[in-house]
């Protein structure tokens, strides 16, 4: 069975409060966003630590790390905390650090001319931490995309710095990103914001002695295969800044022309408020149609977060090989599996299962 730590550390000094045990945790990692983190405290448990848990773990001011038989798993910020009477308890909520910066803001007018698009998110970062009170530690990877674009933030917009750096992300030739947690050298935590261009993780390779694969029956517990076309559109409209006949908009056509291949025409609206430039508009427009066109598929997968490969071995952005046989993907007369195709994983949740088995679940969709 796994051994799980919970640390509990200064948010902006990074220095570690305390180790607690936290009971009833649960936590996600996800690509491109901030995964969140709850679990639960029990007061009548932790009189004897000498913490002040009061005081080790003050909302948006205190940072948590997970770790896994000594391999950080998971940071963040907490941002809530609950105490239940009832049961004498504390709950905390928590999400990765990217969650910081969506309380940040842009707040003077930034100019960026033909630059590399990490670039440009390096020093909408950079320029935040350099603000007295805005470093909360995080260092971030040197790698370019050789993409260059040209962006402007102005102040009246007050953008906050998350959504600057994922508008660049959902560009339509954008990247991914996440910040990573690991020990260092000292055995300090340490948080850095990782830029993958075209994408981050690994790709799948099916001669690589180390691919991850998935299947069913083998490694994964169940899964789950939803087909949701709630969220499909085909031919979307991006509603720009200004007002009434001065709006900017950009309208978008799915490029697989899903209406000639018998799909009903889907029309949606999506807003940029801060996007002025009527190219840039479309752009973004044309990057969500493309991935709206179609219903998308989420596939849940559930393993033992012991099996091969093991927790803590594969991260958001890795490609996968899925494979099933069952009543709905029977094996085929040949023989082997009736589905097979490449995933790429884009969540991973984790429940340590303090009283019962720990269970990872991965969402993945097509690369």
């Amino acid at each position: 069975m796994s051994f799980y730590r919970y640390l509990l550390a200064d948010l902006r000094t990074n220095a570690i409060l305390a180790e607690l045990p936290f009971t009833g945790v649960r936590f996600t990692q996800l690509l491109n966003s901030a995964g969140t983190f709850s679990g639960r405290l029990q007061i009548s448990d932790l009189r004897e630590t000498g913490y002040d848990i009061q005081g080790v773990t003050i909302p948006s001011r205190t940072a948590i790390y997970v770790d896994r038989d000594g391999v950080l798993v998971w940071g963040g910020v907490v941002w809530l905390r609950t105490y239940d009477s009832d049961t004498q308890s504390i709950n905390i909520s928590a999400r990765e650090f990217m969650s910081y910066f969506e309380r940040r803001r842009i707040f003077t007018t930034t100019v960026f001319q033909n630059v590399d698009q990490l670039n440009i998110a390096r020093q909408i970062i950079n320029t935040a931490q350099g603000i007295t009170g805005g470093n909360i530690g995080i260092t971030q990877s040197n790698n370019t995309s050789g993409i260059n674009v040209t962006r402007v933030y102005f102040d009246y917009e007050l953008k906050d710095v998350f959504s600057a750096i994922k508008d660049l992300s959902n560009a339509n030739d954008g990247f991914d990103f996440a910040v990573d947690v690991a020990y260092d050298s000292t055995g300090t935590p340490i948080k850095t914001l990782n830029y993958g261009y075209p994408k981050r993780g690994k790709t799948y390779v099916a001669s690589d002695p180390e691919a991850l694969v998935f299947e069913l029956p083998g490694n994964l517990v169940d899964y789950e295969w939803p087909d949701d076309g709630a969220v499909t559109a085909n031919k979307l409209y991006g509603i720009g800044p200004q007002s009434n006949e001065a709006k900017i908009i950009a309208t978008a056509i799915a490029p697989g022309n899903p209406v000639a291949a018998g799909y009903p025409l889907l029309e949606d609206s999506t807003t940029y408020n801060d996007q002025y430039d009527p190219n840039l508009l479309y752009q973004q427009t044309l990057s969500e149609v493309t991935a709206r066109q179609y219903p998308v598929v989420t596939i849940k997968v559930t393993i033992p977060a012991y099996v091969s490969p093991v927790l803590g071995s594969y991260i958001t952005g890795d490609e996968c090989l899925l494979r099933i046989t069952d009543v709905r993907w029977p094996e085929p007369s040949g023989g082997g599996f009736g589905y097979a195709a490449t995933k790429r994983i884009v969540s991973i949740t984790v429940e340590p299962g303090e009283d019962g088995p720990e269970r990872v679940t991965l969402v993945l969709i097509d690369p």
